[in-house]
């Protein structure tokens, strides 16, 4: 049986360790999945050692026959460098390689001298280019090559929510680490805003464990830092509300579990494509627009139309058109030249 190896932060938080976790869970059939982790959370010392242990386990693994095609996970900045070296090792070996792309900063990169590195490595033969969303084939099309692929995200059902409805307290959630793009604050004027009109609501933010000065006099808030997968399944099922103002996602897992659990979402236009409801998409800045949107919503008649909407935008993140389209491209590196 063929095997893929995934080379990625398998172990460190965030959206990519769980896209790896589910692609191993659910890997095409006829083929193996392993995964041979390139990160750590720690400190720059051992994302150093992390980064040299890889390649060595590369190194060895393409020695003992053990790899037949590597699935690289790649994001910008240094993460793009550090794969890049992996890619060398695959190019060296004549081993078919995958470039998950999931970085939501991906076209800014490209937009600099980065940019000849991207268009060069990416149209080397026996190497496929994976993208999240349309958007993003259109937005790096000077530097991806045509042929790329489009492969969302996906996600089992996660939680159940079938019994869930908004009571008199509304429960706010945002999932996000702790970055000034992802709208931590922004989120906290939505709080500050509800409860200055009269509404009892409360906000739980991922990411961030201390809160510190930013919140001001506002109430309600609980910083609960990074998660485990438990804790995550509480949250979603006890919320009302998934909150996603940030300035940049690449395909939000945040978003795609939601949806696939019936959480309604309200996002920036980050998420547009992901969660495909327009009128769920608010642009950043107008805290206001996101309380009113948010009160129109509680309403039972509109809150469960929003859920039915869910569902059909759920079919989207089905694990078996996924793994449908994994091994096509799998197929095509190792089996022919079709790139479909």
């Amino acid at each position: 049986m063929p095997k893929v190896v995934h080379l990625g932060p398998a172990n460190s938080p965030g959206g990519i360790a769980t896209v790896i976790r589910n692609l191993v869970k659910n890997t095409p059939d006829g083929w193996d999945a392993g995964i041979i982790s390139t990160h750590s959370p720690k400190s720059i010392f051992y994302l150093v050692a992390s980064w040299i242990s890889s390649r060595k386990e590369l190194i060895r693994q393409i020695k003992k026959r053990e790899i037949d095609i590597a699935h690289i996970h790649v994001t910008h900045s240094l993460s793009w460098w550090r794969k890049m070296s992996l890619l060398r090792i695959c190019r060296k070996f004549e081993i078919p390689t995958v470039i998950h792309i999931h970085s939501g900063k991906f076209d800014e990169f490209c937009s600099g001298f980065p940019g000849r590195s991207v268009k060069r490595n990416l149209a080397f033969p026996n190497t496929v280019t994976v993208v999240l969303e349309k958007r993003w084939k259109e937005k790096l099309r000077e530097w991806i090559p045509i042929d790329s692929w489009v492969v969302n995200n996906f996600s089992e059902k996660i939680a159940n929510r079938e019994m869930h409805r908004v009571g008199g307290q509304i429960n706010l959630l945002l999932m996000s680490r702790d970055s000034s793009g992802k709208g931590h604050e922004f989120a906290i004027e939505i709080l500050s805003g509800l409860q200055k009109m009269g509404v009892e609501a409360r906000l739980k933010m991922t990411g961030l464990s201390n809160i510190g000065n930013s919140i001001g006099k506002t109430d309600g808030i609980e910083a609960l830092g990074w998660v485990t997968e438990e804790e995550k399944r509480e949250l979603i099922e006890e919320s009302d509300f998934l909150l996603m103002p940030s300035e940049y996602e690449g395909s939000s897992m945040t978003v795609i579990e939601s949806i696939v659990c019936g959480l309604p979402c309200i996002v920036s236009p980050a998420s547009k494509e992901t969660l495909g409801i327009e009128s769920m998409t608010l642009e950043i800045g107008n805290s206001e627009a996101w309380c009113k949107k948010i009160i129109d919503c509680k309403d039972s008649e509109v809150y469960d139309g929003l859920v039915r909407e869910l569902k059909k935008q759920s079919k989207r993140f089905s694990v078996e058109e996924t793994k449908r389209k994994w091994g096509s491209i799998y197929s095509s590196l190792v089996y022919s030249d079709d790139r479909n």
